[in-house]
């Protein structure tokens, strides 16, 4: 299989980032009606924790690996990119089943200390997913050191179809026995996805003979040990762990810290669950445009790694920029977008009103994080590790602070974590920027590079509220009104904006010919002629 390119990777990963979101929306109101609102809280408390230790051990293993195996590649020594990613197979097996039987052993003592009673079952139920996910990063970090990114998309979408499938269904029969057993179903599928992704990627392993490049290595160079590979493996993988963990075990913690301030401020834990399940909506809704950030995050951080070690500073810029630019092309249109559209969207895909307002005014929380997310795998493309776990915990710092102080108050409850969100991530941003710009000697404005997308996320909130007004009023009077009903005016809108989105970005000279042509010559060819000729 041939090595693809940073943009046309990008493009893969992305629509395969779409399509697993796009699972997992339809996914969220589907659970919330078998289980319902509490229900979905208990869910999201029992991932919070599964999340976190998937963080520790996976994340920054799968980084290190794309990492290395990126750097060994680009120096021609294939045959130890090879032995790289079988070692960590090994090790993330083998430390993988600890977690899960770690996890197993002391699900009761972390439920009850965290008063969540409720997730034991649910933690126990999920354990497994933690061995088996360690193995499939092990073939993900491989695949992606390699810049072999279809097959990485495709185990994406296969897993995560699997995964919803079946956890909707176990959820369902599970549900009759109580909802502390319906929760713990919806997590069933996590396990069973990732076991069929793992096939899937085996599979295309041994049938394109993915191992064949091993002998065209440089007979001159000198084979590794084994020690030096689990040593460099080491040395960037456990600051990238430390700070994914340190991020993932700031919302375990942010988790016991607004359900006991919930309860501090008045709240039962009923309350206290379903305000946190109508939180756990609003992060569901922050996290679809991260997909498309984590996609370009993928596939920007081998290359950049190959400019390192090549020594190519012009690229390592050129990437950086690309990197920003599509970020903020991206995320400023889709914090616009889910603020003006936020009462509309929360009727349709969870069938409530109610948080509707954590949207409105904290969608711009989504722009932050996804800088700062791009950000990161850049400085640890640049070998600044640990300046990413001090940010990260400087960022965290502010959040649990801040989160302490608001969620107390029962008039605010956990509109408080709006707030607690844009300290989180906007204080790490800065000081990332300033961080990339001293070491790698570059001056770029985070501010400037948004101005386009600014202005034309502002043109097209215009037409989406005046979108919305015509079409929802017009199906209201025509057919009325109702939770699906509100789809097609939904889908419309969001179609009116995209359109006038692209098309002022074009004209304005934010969307530029060359890197459509990169991302996807057919998307080229399907512009209209009056949108094409105003394309640079």
């Amino acid at each position: 299989m041939k090595e693809q390119s940073t943009t046309r990777g990008f493009a893969i990963l992305s629509l395969a980032g779409i399509l697993a979101k796009l699972l997992s929306l339809l996914y969220v109101p589907l659970l919330q009606g078998l289980i319902g609102t509490g229900g979905y809280g208990i869910y999201q408390k029992t991932y919070e924790i599964f999340v976190f230790l998937y963080a520790v051990l996976n994340l920054g293993m799968q980084t290190a690996i794309a990492k290395y195996v990126s750097e060994l590649e680009a120096m021609g020594n294939h045959r130890d990119a090879l032995r790289t990613f079988r070692l960590s197979r090994t090790l993330l097996l083998v430390f993988g089943t600890l977690l899960t039987v770690l996890l197993i052993v002391s699900a009761k003592f972390i439920a009850y200390k965290s008063e969540n009673p409720n997730i034991y079952i649910g933690l126990i139920v999920l354990a497994p997913a933690i061995a088996l996910t360690s193995v499939l990063c092990s073939y993900r970090g491989y695949f992606q050191g390699r810049n072999l990114m279809t097959p990485l998309a495709v185990s994406q979408v296969l897993e995560q179809l699997v995964n919803v499938a079946l956890s909707l269904i176990f959820a369902f029969y599970l549900m009759k026995y109580g909802i502390e057993y319906g929760s713990a179903g919806a997590t069933l599928g996590t396990s069973i996805g990732a076991l069929i992704a793992i096939y899937y990627l085996i599979f295309i392993t041994v049938s394109k003979k993915i191992e064949s490049g091993i002998k065209n290595t440089d007979t001159s160079l000198k084979r590794l040990r084994g020690k030096v590979i689990i040593k460099r493996l080491i040395t960037y993988g456990f600051p990238i762990a430390l700070s994914a963990g340190l991020q993932n075990f700031g919302a375990v913690v942010d988790m016991f810290n607004v359900n006991a301030r919930l309860i501090y401020a008045g709240f039962s834990t009923s309350q206290a669950d379903e305000l946190y399940g109508i939180l756990g909506f609003y992060k569901t809704l922050l996290y679809v445009p991260l997909i498309i950030i984590t996609a370009l995050g993928t596939a920007v951080m081998p290359a950049i790694s190959k400019a390192l070690v090549l020594k190519d500073k012009n690229t390592i810029r050129e990437k950086i920029l690309f990197a920003i630019r599509m970020t903020y092309t991206v995320t400023v249109p889709a914090a616009f977008g889910l603020a003006v559209l936020s009462s509309e969207i929360y009727k349709v895909l969870f069938g409530i009103p109610q948080g509707y307002e954590l949207m409105l005014y904290g969608s711009i929380v989504v722009i932050f994080m996804a800088v700062v997310q791009i950000q990161n795998t850049v400085l640890q493309s640049i070998n600044q590790f640990y300046f990413v776990v001090i940010s990260l915990l400087i960022g965290i710092i502010f959040k649990i602070t801040s989160n302490y102080i608001l969620i107390g108050y029962r008039d605010i409850n956990i509109r408080g974590a709006v707030v607690g969100g844009v300290l989180c991530f906007l204080v790490p941003m800065i000081l990332n920027h300033t961080r990339v710009c001293r070491v790698l000697k570059i001056k770029f404005s985070l501010i400037t590079l948004a101005l386009k997308p600014i202005i034309s996320s502002l043109v097209m909130a215009i037409f989406i509220y005046a979108s919305k007004t015509l079409f929802f009023g017009t199906t209201s009077y025509i057919i009325g009104t109702g939770r699906f009903i509100n789809v097609v005016p939904l889908l419309l809108t969001i179609v009116v904006g995209a359109f006038v989105y692209i098309y002022v970005m074009i004209y304005i000279g934010g969307v530029r010919k060359k890197e459509l042509e990169g991302l996807s010559p057919k998307a080229l060819r399907l512009l209209p002629g009056f949108m094409k000729k105003n394309l640079r």
